[in-house]
This record gives C-alpha cells, structure tokens and sequence, in this order.
C-alpha cells in the first residue's frame, strides 16, 4: 500500500511538459478572455472568413447605376410638356450614372459632361448631393417609386426639400427618371438635343410658361416683309456682332462665319488715370440656325459651369439692326446689331 502511493506521487511528479504546459495556460488569469475569442471566431468564421456585406452606399449605387431619361418635370409650380424636355433638359433628357457621376452627352457635338452626386441613404428622406469639382451646386432629397427615380432638387444649397414637391417660388425642381434603353432614344428624330451644364444641378432651371417649338422658318422684324426666310437666309442675316442686354448689364456676341461664337462683356477700369470700358472675354463656342432656331454650344468660358451648355432660344425675328430671341419658356431676349 506504501508502495502504491508513491507509485502514484511519482506519476503525478513526472507528468509531460507538454501537458503541464496546457494545464498553466488554462489556469493565468487572462486566459478566459483568450479563450472565449477564440470559440467567438470559430463560431462566426467557421473554416473561413466570411466577405464583409456590402454598405448601404455601395447598395443604393448599384441601384441608380445605368441609363435614365426624365420623363416628368415640375420646376417651381410649372410643369414642363414633355416635348420640350429635348430642347431643354441635359441631353434631350437622357444621362448616364456611373459609380458617384453622372455623364451627359452632347447629341450636338457628342461632347460629354460630367457631375459628381453623393448620396445618404440612411437618411429620411435620403439625400443627394450635386457637386461641380469641388463646388456644391444643388441639395435635395430622392426615391425609389416602382420602377422610376423621383429627385427633388432645392436651387438653394442652404436648404434641403424636406417633401417631393416643387409649388411655386419654392425654388424646387421635382423630376421623375425611368430606365432607359440608350439604343432606343424617345426624342423625335430630326430634333436637335441641348446639354445644360448643371443638371443634376437642375436647380438651375428658370420659372417661365413654356411655349410651343417653333415652326421652322423665320419673318423679318420690323414688319417691311411677310416674306418666310430659310435656315440659311437667317444665318447670313445673323453673322456680325450684336448687343444685348441681361441681369448683368450688356454683353456683345460675335457670330462668326466660320461658325463660332465669342463673347464679351465691357468693365469699367483705370487706364492712364481715366476710367474706359475694356471688353473682356467671356464664352465661346460654335453656333447654327436649325429649325429656326439659334443653337449656341460653349466650348470655352471664364465662368464656373458655363462650358458645356447648349442653348437653343428660336428666332422670332431678324432684320439687319435687330434680332428677337425667344426661349422655350417664352423669355424674349432682343438683340441690336452693332457691327
């Protein structure tokens, strides 16, 4: 029996190192911690680390990623007829969305421009964000709704559209998108398409009553003839230099027989201790008469988001001293020729 138990004392004396080595690790104090990490880890990984899920972000841009077209378009209490959104909107209408841009092609020139958009979609309602490089130039709010895209777009980047609405003087855009095939275009053939610089800095979009296309053909102004003049006819009429006047005083522009186009504007500075009025350039671009109308397209400018744009007011009116310009919101613009 003696014998026995020191038989057993040396057994235990002469356990391996290794399993006196699991049995210390077990009994430190911080080996719980340790411990319990790793059954976590073999519980949540088992055999192999598990792809972190896509965010919420990367989700909703795989969602507007693709083509669309407008297919409504409110803008301060006026809604826009459709048949005028290809004269009107970037591209006739039709944009491209591509990671954080949105691309807009010229059906002019087949220039393209670019925004950039950052969206939150955990917000309610989720936002986006318009950016021109690093220039915010619009804040609004968007949906999903079936199949189409809805985007409410504030002109005012102090302030976010808290409704999917754009009443009067609201200052709002509201526009509605649906997916669109780009090999099957809705815009009439024949019918020239304009890029607006801005959109999704649609904010930009002006309050007016639109009016009718106009017919392809011009009269004189000043009432001497009813004679119907051709494309041609009212382009030769219009090559020269004509002043007119806007919110920021008067601006000459210069239609050029070779089919380009610059502007400039005159600002008052010192010049050998007398103050003259230095013409200072502006724009540029090329231009054309296309169905009686006055299709301009800036290649060129000084100003922040001017280059790019296409504007396309018809030509009410031409005589050798005086041009009539019309939007397709009604806006009448009258130009003096000086040269």
């Amino acid at each position: 029996m003696i014998w026995a138990v020191r038989s057993l004392q040396t057994a235990r004396r002469t356990k391996s190192p290794d399993h006196e080595d699991a049995m210390h690790l077990f009994s430190r104090p911080h080996s719980l911690p340790v411990l319990l990490a790793v059954v976590a880890v073999m519980v949540t990984i088992p055999g192999a680390a598990i792809a972190q899920s896509p965010s919420a972000v990367d989700t909703e841009l795989e969602r507007v990623r693709g083509h669309w077209r407008v297919v409504e378009l409110l803008e301060n209490g006026q809604e826009i007829p459709e048949d005028q959104m290809q004269y009107w909107l970037p591209g006739g209408g039709n944009l491209e969305i591509v990671d954080y841009t949105i691309l807009f092609e010229s059906p002019l020139s087949g220039s393209k421009t670019t925004r950039e958009f950052r969206i939150d979609p955990t917000s309610y309602p989720k936002r986006i964000t318009i950016k021109n490089k690093d220039t915010e130039t619009g804040k609004g709010i968007y949906k999903f709704d079936g199949g189409k895209l809805v985007v409410c777009i504030s002109r005012d980047i102090a302030t976010v559209p808290n409704e999917f609405a754009a009443p009067k003087d609201s200052a709002c855009a509201l526009i509605v998108l649906q997916k669109n095939d780009p090999n099957n275009s809705a815009t009439p053939k024949g019918a020239p398409r304009p890029v607006h610089a801005n959109p999704p800095d649609m904010s930009q979009w002006k309050s007016a009553e639109p009016t009718p296309a106009p017919a392809a053909a011009v009269v004189p102004a000043g009432g001497v003839t009813s004679k119907v003049l051709t494309d041609n006819e009212v382009r030769e009429m219009a090559v020269g230099t004509w002043r007119m006047t806007d919110n920021e005083g008067s601006v000459d522009i210069s239609y050029n027989v070779d089919g380009t186009f610059q502007t400039y504007r005159y600002y008052r500075m010192m010049q050998n201790f007398q103050e003259v009025f230095v013409p200072t350039p502006i724009s540029s671009g090329t231009w054309q008469i296309s169905n009686g109308r006055l299709i301009t397209h800036v290649t060129a400018s000084s100003r922040v988001g001017m280059a790019g744009q296409t504007l396309m007011p018809a030509v009410r009116s031409i005589s050798q001293s005086d041009l009539i310009l019309v939007d397709n919101f009604g806006r009448v613009t009258r130009a003096v020729k000086v040269r």
